[in-house]
């Protein structure tokens, strides 16, 4: 079965289960189908060693795409918010326009460079976050609200990964995907379910399939011989 874009408009997305390697197929998959020249922030620790499975090890993110970044790197930026607003911002100015400006500026200075690219040929760019589990701590749910609808309002798509059950905050995504699967070589068998999405289409809540039924992620694991 053809799988509408999910990322085809400005929007935010959260695909979680508990094997990495596999949700980062799947987010591959997703990616590379709306954007070619997507993005790709992989959180990851001091020293750490990547599964043989995961396509991060593989190679598959092209290098000047990908980007690794300890989660000390991906704080908010809150210490040149905080400059604009004492150098520039009236203390009474709370538009949308400038809600919106602060949000942005507030942004890990990586994503404020990626997201001032623009859009990729009139359809939005897609930037994948893995292993945002590491990041919870530092951005509690009017947090990361505020940072998901500042990518967003520029234009972008935002696709994040996390390893584990999600938090409170994941209601900050427009859409949330879950991944039942424990084995990237056994990917038929995984399903992906629709948590929460889109009123109708295929992608609507409680939606439910395998991925070699999803034809943008089966072909994509498929030519990789995953």
């Amino acid at each position: 079965m053809p799988l509408e874009s999910l990322l085809d408009r400005p929007t935010s997305a959260v695909l979680y289960g508990s094997d990495r390697p596999l949700l980062n197929w799947v987010a591959y998959a997703l990616a590379s189908a709306d954007d070619p020249g997507f993005h790709w922030t992989d959180v990851r620790l001091a020293g750490e060693v990547l599964a043989e499975t995961d396509p991060l090890s593989l190679g598959v993110i092209p290098p000047d795409r990908l980007n690794i970044r300890y989660p000390h790197e991906l704080l908010p930026n809150d210490a040149d918010a905080n400059m604009a607003i004492a150098g520039v911002v009236r203390g009474d100015d709370t538009s949308d326009a400038m809600r919106r400006l602060m949000d942005f500026i507030r942004l890990p200075v990586d994503a404020q460079r990626l997201l001032a690219q623009g859009p990729a040929g009139g359809r939005p760019r897609v930037f994948v976050l893995s292993n945002g589990h590491r990041l919870v701590s530092s951005y509690p749910p009017n947090t990361l609200a505020s940072v998901l609808g500042a990518i967003v309002g520029a234009g972008a798509a935002m696709f994040m990964t996390f390893a584990d059950s999600p938090p409170a905050s994941h209601v900050a995504f427009q859409s949330a995907l879950y991944l039942h699967g424990h084995d990237p070589k056994a990917w038929k068998q995984a399903t992906l379910k629709v948590e929460r999405g889109p009123s109708s289409g295929p992608l609507q809540a409680g939606r439910e399939y395998r991925l070699d039924e999803l034809e943008v992620v089966a072909s994509v694991l498929a030519r990789h011989r995953v």
